[in-house]
C-alpha cells in the first residue's frame, strides 16, 4: 500500500510540474541592439577659437547647417555633393534612426566604451577633426557623434567617409583621439563597422565655389 501511495505522489508531482511548465510563457526573442536605418551628418559653421593648448569652438548667429541624408545602406542620393571652405571649421554631428525611425545616437554615447567614429578619404593636411562628445554625467568621451572639423586648406574633391565602427570589448583603450583619420582602422581596431556614410566633399579657397 505504501509502494502504491508513493507511486501515485510521484506521478502527481510529475503531472502538476508538467502542467507548470506548459503554462510558462515562451521566452520572448532577442532584439538586436542596434538595428540601423537611416542616417544625417551635419555640418554647421563655427568659429574657432585659439586658447592656450587648445582650441574653442563658438557658435556665429547667422551661420546654416548643411544636412546629407543616408539611407540604410549608408548611400547618399545620386550626384550628392558638398563644398566646405579652407580656413573655416564646421560642428559635424551625427543623427541616426533604427528601423522605427526613433533616433539611437544616443545609444553611442551611452555605450561610449564600444563605439568609435573615423574620418577617411582626404588628402594629407585637408581636415582636421577634435572629438567633442558628452555623456550622461557631461564628462567628455571619444565618440564622434558630435565633433568639429577644420578645413586646413583647398583640395581637390574626394570621397569623405565616416564610419562608425562597433568595437570588440577592450579595444577602445587602445584608440586614441588622434586616431580619427587611421586608414588602418579596420585592422587594428577589431570589430565591426555600424555605419560606413559616404559622399562627395569638395573643400575650396576661401571666395571660391559656395555651398
Amino acid at each position: 500500500m505504501n509502494k502504491l501511495r508513493h507511486y501515485s505522489l510521484a506521478v502527481l508531482v510529475a503531472i502538476i510540474a508538467l502542467t507548470f511548465n506548459a503554462c510558462k510563457k515562451d521566452p520572448k526573442p532577442e532584439i538586436p541592439e542596434e538595428e540601423i536605418g537611416k542616417a544625417e551628418l551635419t555640418f554647421l559653421e563655427v568659429e574657432r577659437e585659439a586658447h592656450n593648448d587648445h582650441f574653442h569652438y563658438n557658435p556665429i548667429a547667422d551661420a546654416k547647417p548643411e544636412t546629407i541624408s543616408f539611407d540604410s545602406k549608408g548611400l547618399a542620393p545620386v550626384g550628392t555633393h558638398m563644398h566646405l571652405t579652407a580656413g573655416k571649421t564646421y560642428k559635424l554631428t551625427l543623427k541616426s534612426f533604427d528601423f522605427a525611425n526613433r533616433e539611437m545616437q544616443q545609444e553611442f554615447l551611452s555605450k561610449h566604451d564600444i563605439h568609435q567614429a573615423f574620418i577617411l578619404g582626404a588628402p594629407a593636411g585637408v581636415l582636421t577633426y577634435a572629438y567633442a562628445d558628452r555623456d550622461k554625467d557631461n564628462k567628455k568621451v571619444n565618440v564622434g557623434v558630435t565633433g568639429y572639423l577644420t578645413v586646413d586648406k583647398a583640395s581637390e574633391g574626394f570621397t569623405f567617409r565616416y564610419v562608425l565602427r562597433h568595437l570588440n570589448p577592450g579595444v577602445k583603450a587602445n584608440i586614441t583621439a588622434a586616431d580619427w583619420s587611421d586608414v588602418n582602422f579596420a585592422s587594428r581596431f577589431a570589430g565591426a563597422n555600424d555605419l560606413d556614410l559616404k559622399f562627395e566633399l569638395h573643400p575650396v579657397a576661401a571666395g571660391g565655389h559656395g555651398h
